[in-house]
């Protein structure tokens, strides 16, 4: 990730008269940036006896007598501790809406932003000193520094130098060596080098961006298809879940209709003894063998006895002997004067009802001949 000092941002931005073709809000870039270590402060407290989710709450109470401006204005960060102490970054919440302004106007979405003392190289033993247009950053520890006007840098330094038991060596890069006070330059590694904020190390332990000021994630072409393929992942598994317990609903009525076929079925034919997987077969096997009894039916000669039912009803006659022939029924009657006075007649049917002499005079043969259909005339 590119890293830039906030000041330096200026340099991106071009065609001011355009608007058009502004990079302001365009968030073509993600860097982390160097700000003003001035407008930081670093404050160390002892540690809290509470527990640790609890300081952030703490915290703005604990640092309210050292702050001029009131907490609720202030951001706070904590950038380390040692053994006993805490130390704490307070910042402005209005100098962070006012990098995070400048870093979108060029067109920069900000990830981190850490106080500019730290870019500076740093070694046990030894305190770093820098220079940014007239600021002087100094560096005197891990995570611990400072920045001011170099007519106050100065004599805060020689302050520090004084708090240390052993005097740590000084590493001083200033434009101007003169610039450097005697008392502090007696002994001091002193060059004329500048930072280079876009190969400094960032110590991401020290990033302000934190709680309210978190960047958010970049919107990628990913981050705008995720929400409409979880949809869409979302209603296929609904439509799944739809569609297998639709199955099991089916598979249920289904499994019904089959007990009620197999129930009527069982009770038509009580004699039957079938399950579901023979029913089928049994089924066809019964209905082949009605139709055949229908054939045989409708076939002679029982569709000739069946013709004469209503003939014999109420003759008060017995029945001494029967033949049959493909189309022809010879009845011999026992006691049949009734019909010999009744006109017989049935379609279809040639009748004749004579008396057996031989047998006696109650006995009468009666003839049934099925009559030959004609073709029609073609």
């Amino acid at each position: 990730m590119s890293v830039e000092h906030i000041y330096n941002l200026d340099q991106r931005i071009d065609h001011v008269d355009d608007p058009l073709q502004s990079v302001a809000g365009t968030n073509t870039s993600t860097m982390s940036l160097w700000i003003p270590s001035e407008r930081v402060g670093l404050h160390s407290v002892d540690i809290p006896s509470a527990p640790q989710r609890k300081w952030a709450e703490l915290i703005p109470w604990l640092l309210e007598d050292r702050i001029l401006q009131p907490v609720e204005e202030m951001h706070f960060v904590v950038a380390g501790r040692s053994d006993d102490q805490l130390h704490i970054l307070a910042v402005s919440r209005q100098d962070m809406q006012e990098w995070k302004r400048i870093a979108d106007n060029a067109g920069v979405t900000a990830m981190a932003m850490v106080p500019d003392f730290m870019a500076l190289h740093w070694e046990p033993g030894i305190i770093s000193v820098g220079w940014r247009e007239g600021v002087l950053l100094v560096r005197q520890s891990l995570n611990t520094g400072f920045a001011a006007e170099s007519n106050i840098g100065w004599s805060i330094l020689e302050t520090v130098m004084q708090d240390f038991k052993q005097a740590p060596r000084l590493s001083i890069s200033v434009p101007d060596v003169d610039i450097v006070p005697k008392k502090l330059a007696q002994g001091a590694d002193i060059n004329t080098s500048t930072v280079d904020w876009q190969f400094s190390h960032i110590d991401p332990n020290l990033n302000l961006m934190t709680g309210e000021f978190k960047p958010a994630p970049k919107e990628t072409v990913t981050s705008f298809w995720w929400p409409a393929a979880a949809a869409a992942g979302l209603l296929l598994a609904l439509w799944v879940g739809y569609l297998q317990t639709a199955n099991h609903a089916l598979e249920s009525e289904v499994e019904g209709l089959q007990q009620n076929i197999l129930a009527n079925y069982t009770r038509l034919f009580s004699n039957s003894n079938t399950s579901i997987k023979t029913l089928k077969a049994d089924a066809e096997s019964r209905i082949n063998q009605l139709f055949k009894q229908q054939q045989s039916l409708q076939g002679q000669p029982i569709a000739g006895l069946l013709a004469i039912g209503n003939i014999m009803a109420g003759c008060q006659c017995e029945l001494e002997g029967l033949s049959a022939s493909q189309n022809s029924l010879k009845l011999t009657l026992l006691g049949a004067a009734g019909l010999a006075e009744r006109t017989l007649r049935i379609p279809g049917y040639q009748l004749s009802l004579n008396q057996d002499k031989a047998a006696g005079p109650e006995v009468f043969l009666l003839s049934v001949t099925e009559l030959k259909k004609q073709r029609p005339d073609r």
